[in-house]
């Protein structure tokens, strides 16, 4: 068993001393947790409104799931494009793929404004496929994003693709043949039974050390309307007809709205004293799965990189998909790249199952070890010596698409939650899109307003 050590906490700075709610206070908006999506959610509001705020974490700045991840950074949805086509209507999940496209710049915004220091890459990544499932769902996505005036992802097919007289006609201008070498090229892998490789823009970061740095720009940019509190557990929130209440550490926050950005799976509970009951939010909305990630540090220099590899014949059935990230790393002072390898996951009947301090069992790393052995072994040992082993809880909503607006039975109690695997954009731009409703402009329906 190995440690749950994450190499994006082990770049914070862990001698900043705490920052505990200690008197009853008073603000416009309370947003809980901080992680990405409270930070970026705390981010537009006070440079985009007038509104003071207050963040409450409780724990330490992006200690959770923004800590625990992948550090990859895309803008596509956990579930495919045309059956949010299917489910909820052309228009809005074209547009929602849009919003999330155009969430790159979001992400540019808070690193110039805040002049954050942590490394964002963004470069041409890929996904590899190896059965006619795969292809066909990835080629009708692109169709959607055709029709919808979208940038498309490029296709690249195995001239020896088993399946490549069964590839639909309706296809032939969505893709290219090229040899089997190109494909395994594109993927960096040794393993021939990949035969077709999907490219599109995503990105390396360290989300952790970029909400760190953020907090910091806020508390000192805006000293008048921002407070920020960690170390302190929401126990508590009391929604009334224009407010609500916080409990945390026997004091109360009054607030006249609540934004809930946690990932969920808190103890917190939600009493909606003006209408129908609220249940805890994310145990009716939520459900909870652990990530499990492994790194390996390398002291040559390699270019940055993130992959995606299939693992079952059919999208939606079995284990989804591993994934490789690339990128250059300060491993105390000396320059380093870290390859980060992750895929393995474990459902949870009940988040409260889940223990950060849990040690990474040996089972998934076997599991890591035996998928990546083709893309890694180059002079490795067997079984791969990972430098770093760790796991994060991750959150999925029912529709595998982000909450991002008013709760329907209370308004005054919004929510930005629900990472589905892919969260830092559709946080950051959950972060924008409640910044404006906020400020009172009136959005048009959303594919991720809460029902």
């Amino acid at each position: 068993m190995r440690p749950n050590r994450s190499p994006w906490i082990e770049q914070l700075d862990a001698s900043r001393p705490p920052r505990r709610l200690e008197t009853d206070a008073e603000t416009e908006v309370a947003i809980v947790g901080a992680g990405i999506a409270g930070v970026s959610t705390s981010f537009f509001l006070l440079h985009d409104t007038r509104s003071r705020v207050v963040l409450i974490e409780r724990d330490r700045v992006a200690r959770g799931a923004t800590g625990h991840n992948a550090g990859q950074i895309v803008s596509y949805f956990e579930r495919p494009l045309y059956e949010l086509v299917d489910s909820f209507g052309f228009e809005l999940a074209i547009q929602a793929q849009r919003d999330l496209d155009a969430s790159w710049l979001l992400l540019d915004r808070m690193l110039a404004v805040a002049k954050a220091t942590a490394p964002v890459q963004r470069f041409l990544g890929h996904m590899g496929m190896f059965s006619l499932n795969h292809l066909s769902v990835h080629l009708r996505n692109n169709q959607m994003r055709r029709r919808g005036g979208i940038e498309t992802e490029a296709c690249v097919v195995s001239e020896d693709a088993e399946f490549r007289d069964e590839i639909l006609p309706e296809f032939a201008d969505s893709y290219e043949i090229a040899p089997q070498r190109r494909v395994q090229e594109l993927l960096q892998t040794r393993d021939p039974r990949y035969r077709a490789v999907l490219s599109h823009w995503k990105g390396c970061g360290n989300s952790a050390l970029l909400c760190e740095q953020v907090v910091d720009h806020l508390l000192a940019a805006f000293p008048d309307r921002f407070r920020y509190f960690d170390h302190t557990p929401v126990a508590r929130v009391r929604l009334e007809a224009g407010g609500a209440g916080l409990e945390a550490l026997g004091h109360r926050i009054s607030a006249g709205r609540v934004v809930l950005c946690t990932n969920g799976f808190r103890d917190h509970v939600v009493e909606n004293r003006v209408g129908e009951e609220i249940r805890a939010p994310l145990q009716h909305r939520v459900s909870g799965s652990v990530g499990y990630m492994a790194g390996i540090l390398d002291p040559a220099p390699h270019p940055p990189a993130a992959i995606s590899y299939l693992a079952s014949p059919r999208i939606g059935h079995g284990q989804a998909y591993f994934y490789l990230t690339r990128r250059p790393f300060d491993a105390g002072g000396q320059p380093s790249t870290l390859t980060c390898i992750g895929g393995p996951d474990r459902r949870l009947d009940d988040a409260a199952d889940y223990r950060a301090d849990e040690a990474v069992p040996e089972e998934q790393l076997e599991r890591l070890d035996e998928f990546m052995r083709p893309i890694l072994a180059g002079g490795r040992e067997r079984p791969l010596a990972f430098d770093y082993t760790w796991h994060g809880l991750m959150a999925y909503t029912q529709s595998q698409v982000r909450l991002i607006g008013p709760e329907p039975k209370n308004p005054v109690l919004l929510y930005n939650l629900g990472c589905n695997g892919v969260g830092i954009l559709p946080s950051i731009y959950g972060g924008h899109r409640l910044a404006r409703l906020l400020a009172g402009e009136r959005l048009a329906p959303s594919l991720f307003d809460p029902t």
